[in-house]
C-alpha cells in the first residue's frame, strides 16, 4: 500500500511496556505467530491474530492489556525484527543493536553449563537449581528494554 506522494506504508504492531515502544511489522508478526503456533498458547494466538489485522490500521497493544505478546516479541527481537525506542536514553534503536540477556537461571531449562577438566567435559553440579529463567533485551547504553520469564520448574 502506498500513501501520500507514493511512498510505502508500512503497517505496525505497537506494543508499549514500561521501558520501551516496540514497532514490528504487520505480516511479519502473522507470520511468526502462524509459524510457531505449537510453541506458543493456542486461545492467545487467536486472540492476537485477530487483533492483528493487516487490511487495518497499525495495531497498539500494551503490555498491561497483552501481556502475552511479550513473548512474541522477544522471538521477533532475537529474529532481529523490529525497533525499540528506549524511554530511558530516548533513542530509537534497530533490533540488531538490542543486546541479549539472561533471566533467571537461563533461556532455557534444558541449556546445561558444563565444567572443563583436564580435557574432559564434565556436567556442571549444581547444588540449588533455579526455578525459573528467561530472557531479555537491553538497548546499547544497558537499560532493560524488555525481559519475560519464559520457563519454571
Amino acid at each position: 500500500m502506498t500513501g501520500d506522494f507514493g511512498v510505502n506504508v508500512m503497517k505496525t504492531v505497537i506494543f508499549y511496556t514500561k521501558n520501551a515502544v516496540f514497532k514490528f511489522n504487520q505480516k511479519e508478526v502473522r507470520y511468526n505467530l502462524i509459524g510457531k503456533k505449537p510453541k506458543y498458547a493456542l486461545d492467545e494466538v487467536s486472540k492476537l491474530l485477530k487483533l492483528i489485522s493487516t487490511d487495518g490500521d497499525d495495531t497498539i497493544l500494551n503490555s498491561d492489556d497483552h501481556n502475552y505478546f511479550g513473548y512474541v516479541a522477544l522471538d521477533l527481537i532475537g529474529s532481529r525484527k523490529g525497533i525499540a525506542a528506549c524511554k530511558f536514553c530516548d533513542k530509537t534503536y534497530d533490533a540488531r543493536q538490542l543486546k541479549e540477556f539472561t533471566l533467571g537461571h537461563r533461556k532455557s531449562p534444558f541449556d546445561v553449563k558444563h565444567k572443563q577438566k583436564g580435557g574432559i567435559r564434565l556436567f556442571e553440579k549444581r547444588k540449588n537449581p533455579s526455578l525459573f529463567g528467561g530472557k531479555g533485551y537491553t538497548c546499547p547504553a544497558g537499560h532493560t528494554l524488555i525481559s519475560m520469564e519464559t520457563w519454571r520448574t
